[in-house]
């Protein structure tokens, strides 16, 4: 059966910030590497690394929220707690977890950057995921 987004966490060492809004394709690709020798009569290839893109996710930047299930605390917290993050540089646990319980895993840094803001618009913020290691899909719920 298909699933709805709706339910979908991000983990940013340990904490599920709230307010996510968008997530990232998540998962990589393996870079193209040409093996290709003077006896052949075609271009031959191997699969090479692993290369993750940054994993770009989007959040509401709050500082309130009247939904009785969140508190005010939880929606202060992601910015702040990806940006302390970010200013310490070091690389954190990051997990995805899905509405079914699967999960992608990873250790990596982040930035954080407020976006672009109009008239009456909503503000938003990134957090930018820099992995170092590989991203991990589990089944493991």
């Amino acid at each position: 059966m298909e699933l709805l987004s709706s339910g979908t966490a991000y983990y940013l060492n340990g904490q599920n910030l709230y307010g996510l809004r968008s997530t990232p394709e998540l998962g990589g690709t393996r870079e193209k590497k040409e093996v290709t020798n003077l006896l052949d009569t075609a271009h031959r290839y191997i699969a090479g690394l692993y290369k993750y893109d940054d994993l770009t996710f989007d959040f509401y930047y709050n500082s309130s929220d009247t939904n009785p299930n969140v508190t005010a605390g939880q929606t202060a917290a992601a910015f702040a707690a990806a940006r302390a993050v970010e200013l310490s540089g070091a690389s954190v646990p990051q997990r995805v977890v899905f509405p079914d319980g699967t999960y992608f895993s990873w250790n990596g840094q982040v930035a954080t950057k407020v976006k672009k803001m109009d008239a009456d618009g909503v503000m938003e913020f990134s957090i930018v995921s820099i992995p170092n290691t590989p991203l991990v899909y589990s089944t493991d719920s």
